[in-house]
C-alpha cells in the first residue's frame, strides 16, 4: 500500500524543499509543482511533492496519523 503523507513547506531551494511533518524533517523532489511556496501544505510520496493542499486538510489527516501512532 502506499501512502502520501501531508508536510508543511519549510524552504525551497531549486528543485528541492526542505519539509515536516509530524516532526520529521526531510527534503523532497518539488519538481512536479513548481507553484509551491514556502508555508504552502503539500502532499509527499515516495520522495516527491505530488499535489498542494489546504492547510486545514493537512492537518486534519496529521491529526488521524498522530491518533494512530499514539495507539
Amino acid at each position: 500500500m502506499c501512502l502520501a503523507i501531508p508536510a508543511k513547506v519549510i524552504k525551497i531551494e531549486n528543485n528541492s524543499a526542505e519539509v515536516e511533518t509530524l516532526g520529521v524533517t526531510k527534503t523532497v523532489d518539488i519538481t512536479l509543482i513548481p507553484e509551491v511556496r514556502q508555508d504552502d501544505y503539500v502532499l509527499v510520496h515516495a520522495g516527491f511533492a505530488i499535489q498542494i493542499v489546504e492547510k486545514e486538510d493537512a492537518l486534519a489527516v496529521q491529526g488521524y496519523w498522530k491518533e494512530f501512532a499514539d495507539d
